[in-house]
């Protein structure tokens, strides 16, 4: 019993027909996941409450402009680099445990403290009110004899 011999084209298409029908689901799936995902996904915050984010690592912050951000920590943040302030901040020390390196200033400081502190360096005082103790290191040898 001879069957009639089908067409080579015949047999080569339906052997392919799985294969292509996956080919072209596959790249449907992909055109209508490229067409949603062109546009934001809509998703809904609670704008009253803030995200909770948690600061892990450093931060570097080149600039701040307005709206300032408030920031809250429950222990001091560390600074690296410069920080300059536009108003007048006052500022209550109660100790000073390492030598302080500032440079120079441009505009007259107030100094007020009960206890001494050292001072290395050049200091050019043009007013003093109130009561002012000084204890000066004597030089070796004595001092020169004008």
């Amino acid at each position: 019993m001879n069957a009639p011999q089908e067409p080579r084209w015949f047999v080569l298409a339906m052997a392919s027909r799985w294969p292509t029908a996956l080919v072209l689901a596959a790249w449907a799936l992909a055109v209508a996941a490229i067409q949603i995902l062109k546009q934001p996904l809509p998703v809904a915050l609670p704008q009253q409450t803030p995200l909770p984010v948690r600061l892990v690592g450093g931060v570097d912050v080149i600039n701040i402009e307005l709206p300032v951000i408030q920031v809250e920590a429950k222990q001091p943040l560390p600074v690296n680099g410069s920080v300059s302030v536009a108003k007048p901040v006052t500022v209550d020390v109660s100790s000073i445990d390492k030598p302080i390196d500032v440079g120079s200033f441009s505009n007259p400081v107030p100094v007020g403290q009960n206890e001494p502190f050292a001072v290395t360096g050049a200091v050019t005082v043009k007013e003093i009110q109130g009561k002012l103790n000084v204890k000066v290191n004597p030089v070796p040898g004595g001092l020169p004899i004008p």
